[in-house]
Formats: structure tokens, C-alpha cells, sequence
């Protein structure tokens, strides 16, 4: 089992830098078994992280049935939700994605139909968004907000997008002078 230090510079070696602890150093996670140890924690950032690497990683959902196999039954949940999370946000905030990370590809849907959710096409997610928060809360009997949890997994991502942006413009620019 790894702990949250490693699963933190495990994430940065996949793109994930808003939890960074750069003095760490992690043995190389596959995708697959970063994807099932986040899904198992119970840290709610590394639940952001979760979405987020969908997100920046969309070929990763090839990895779901063979993830979803070595869960139990709550960290099934978890990956469920956080996945279709990404899948929901990934059509709200397509145009701004394709700036960033041109080009991607649209991940499936792979789990609306079983849970009962809408299509990700419907308004461009957002009325699977706020199903999929209000079907997360059933499913972990817990007052959360994931709807404001999933917002603030692309927040996290686009404000690294724009860190990384303006460090890049800023080593441009003293390189100028």
C-alpha cells in the first residue's frame, strides 16, 4: 500500500502538479495501479487528482475493467463517479481542453446506462454533472457537495495549464533580453 507522499509524486510523474510535494520521489506506478490506489484512498484530493488524470490522460479508460476488478465495492463507487466526473467536465469545458491539450480524444462513456445517469452529450454534460453529484451522495450516504468537487478538479487543472503557460512565456522572455 502506498502512502499519500508517494501517491503525490506519483501523480506528478503522470501531469499532476497542484499536489506536489517535489522532495518525494516514487517508484513507477502503471496507470493502473495509480488509478485503483487513488480510488482506494480517502483523501477527497486524491479524488480530485483522479478526475484530473482522466482528464489529461483519456486513453486511460481502457484500463477501467481491469481496475474495477481489484476494487471493492466503495472504491468502485469512487472510480465510477470520479470518472464519469471527468467525462462530464470533458464536454463542458471541451474548447478550453482542446487549448490546452490539443488534441485529445473524447473519453467514453462507459458507466452512465448502469448508473442511471444521462448522456454526456445532453447540454454538453452539464445535466449528467449534477446527476452524476446527486447519485454520488446516494451512493456514499455522505452530505458532500461533489458537484462544487468536480468543478474544483478542473479548476486545479486549468490553473496549472495556466502556471505552466506563464512560466513558459516568462523563460521566453528573459531569454529575449
Amino acid at each position: 500500500m502506498m502512502n499519500h507522499a508517494q501517491l503525490v509524486a506519483a501523480l506528478g510523474e503522470y501531469g499532476i502538479h497542484f499536489l506536489a510535494d517535489r522532495e518525494t520521489r516514487a517508484e513507477p506506478l502503471a496507470p493502473p495501479e495509480l488509478i485503483a490506489a487513488l480510488a482506494r484512498e480517502a483523501d477527497a484530493r486524491l479524488h480530485l487528482a483522479l478526475t484530473d488524470l482522466f482528464l489529461l490522460h483519456s486513453t486511460w479508460a481502457d484500463f477501467l475493467p481491469l481496475v474495477q476488478l481489484q476494487l471493492d465495492e466503495h472504491a468502485r463507487r469512487e472510480l465510477q463517479a470520479r470518472y464519469m466526473a471527468a467525462v462530464y467536465l470533458q464536454r463542458l469545458w471541451s474548447t478550453r481542453l482542446s487549448f490546452y491539450l490539443a488534441p485529445f480524444l473524447l473519453l467514453p462513456d462507459v458507466y452512465s446506462r448502469d448508473l442511471g445517469l444521462p448522456s454526456p452529450d445532453e447540454r454538453f454534460g452539464k445535466v449528467g454533472l449534477v446527476a452524476l453529484a446527486q447519485w454520488h451522495a446516494r451512493a456514499v450516504n455522505l452530505p458532500y457537495n461533489y458537484l462544487a468537487s468536480y468543478y474544483k478538479s478542473a479548476e486545479l487543472l486549468f490553473g496549472q495549464f495556466i502556471a505552466k503557460a506563464n512560466l513558459n512565456r516568462a523563460r521566453f522572455y528573459s531569454t529575449r533580453k
